[in-house]
């Protein structure tokens, strides 16, 4: 009988670390390409609320006025700001 007890423990250790793996195993996802964005597409007036805005520390307000006046996605908007807030905008 613990013969018998042993091969059940073997075969359901093996299955659920086989499934474990399995489910656990990451698929490839594609890369997205860098945001290219150009500073000048801003409006003047945008550009002087967003720095408004970010001088009060309220980046949920620029993003605000950036989407609205670009056609920006959330996302895209979000690091086109921190970009600005980091001084590493072109």
């Amino acid at each position: 009988m613990p013969e018998q007890l042993d091969w059940y423990f073997i075969v359901w250790t093996g299955a659920v670390f086989l499934a474990g793996y399995l489910l656990g195993k990451r698929r490839p996802t594609a890369i997205e390409p860098p945001l290219e964005f150009d500073r000048a597409s801003i409006s003047p007036e945008a550009r002087a609320q967003i720095e408004n805005a970010l001088q009060r520390g309220q980046k949920i307000e620029a993003i605000k006025v950036l989407r609205e006046d670009t056609g920006l996605g959330l996302k895209d908007s979000k690091t086109v700001i921190d970009n600005w807030v980091s001084g590493r905008f072109g």
